[in-house]
């Protein structure tokens, strides 16, 4: 009998041409244009031919067809689309139809709290198109095992592979302006942060909530609340002016240097978010050496493990409690917090390390393994 032929493995491409799709690069798509951003950027320094395209270039009700036609006529060797319930997933079924190879990475859009927010328009969408997007891409992007854990439970067939958002590790020699509650917060005074969309999934009403409990021991302890974001057209400021919060400042969103100063004078950070899918406000406040305030739903066991967080609920009662606990710690047990969620960023997630995940399982994909 003669022998079987032996299969010789498909070789892996050396480069790949990819282009990541999103909604928008602007502030409406939150911590998704930011991590997009910051990805391309690592991807193009490891010699990876990346770069990035936005559905809402596109303006009308063509919007569709025009974005389809630019992808299609750019022929990327894989397409990695970014987010959920809008035009790139709407038309990722006919992409995949054209022979384009999809990895889609919903960013904490399938987790069950985001799920049930506007639930029958989601229902509807799922319903339309949602599901078979998923269906027909290679594979589907995780940022952390809970969310892996949320993909699976919806019972798709398609492969599911974690890799989780990078952080740049900032330079602290270089010289930053004012944070811009410096004018307003006495010196000596400490400042914790909130920094992102002021959205309700963030918890930032029961933060709201614990603060006001505690304006006594805030003031007693030397702290202060500063919320830095953008998204509700001013509601939350009204909020706070209306209802008297003492210690507690409203500013408006801060990017790029300016967002640094604002890590940069803060002395700890809190994000009680009921839903996420791995929070870059997070792990940018830990790679500045902030100390840090989370609920589980970030999906950052690790910066507990590590002792660079401490867990709060997005629950008005518990958050007295970890605010309670800020308050009372000191400055060598701030400083030791910092210091591990520093530690812990650099030795899991950076944009060099996500760079390298993202290449090979790229490569993996385009020989077929993932199937």
């Amino acid at each position: 009998m003669a022998a079987a032929p032996v299969r010789r493995p498909q070789a892996l491409p050396l480069d790949v041409n990819v282009i990541h799709l999103s909604h928008s690069a602007g502030a409406s798509d939150g911590g998704i244009a930011i991590a997009v951003a910051e990805l391309v950027a690592a991807q193009q320094q490891a010699g990876l031919e990346a770069r990035w395209v936005t559905a809402d270039r596109f303006k009308g009700f063509r919007r569709d067809r025009r974005l389809r036609r630019e992808l299609c006529t750019a022929a990327p060797d894989l397409l990695h689309i970014h987010g959920l319930w809008r035009s790139p997933t709407r038309i990722a079924p006919a992409l995949a139809a054209s022979g384009l190879p999809l990895l889609i990475a919903p960013h904490g859009m399938l987790d069950p709290w985001a799920r049930a927010n506007s639930r029958w328009k989601k229902r509807l969408v799922w319903q339309l198109w949602e599901r078979r997007a998923l269906e027909t891409a290679h594979c589907l992007q995780a940022l952390c095992p809970a969310e892996a854990e949320a993909m699976a439970a919806l019972g798709l067939a398609t492969p599911i592979t974690v890799i989780p958002n990078g952080v740049a590790i900032p330079d602290r020699s270089q010289p930053l302006a004012a944070p811009p509650w410096s004018d307003r917060v006495p010196r000596g005074d400490r400042v914790l942060l909130f920094l992102g969309r002021f959205h309700p999934k963030k918890g930032i009403g029961p933060l709201l909530e614990a603060w006001s409990q505690l304006a006594t021991a805030a003031a007693r302890a030397g702290w202060w609340l500063a919320l830095v974001g953008y998204g509700d057209g001013g509601r939350l400021a009204a909020r706070v002016s209306s209802e008297g919060v003492e210690r507690c400042l409203v500013l408006g969103p801060c990017f790029g240097d300016a967002k640094n100063a604002c890590l940069a004078g803060a002395s700890a950070f809190v994000l009680p978010s009921f839903s996420e899918g791995l929070p870059m406000a997070a792990l940018e406040a830990m790679a500045w050496r902030l100390p840090a305030l989370l609920s589980p739903a970030c999906n950052l066991p690790e910066a507990f493990g590590a002792s660079a967080a401490w867990p709060v609920a997005a629950d008005g009662a518990q958050l007295v409690v970890g605010l309670g606990r800020l308050f009372a710690a000191g400055d060598l047990q701030l400083a030791q917090m910092g210091e591990a969620g520093e530690g812990l960023v650099r030795s899991q997630y950076s944009w060099d390390q996500v760079a390298k995940q993202t290449r090979e399982l790229y490569r993996r994909l385009l020989a077929g393994s993932s199937r």
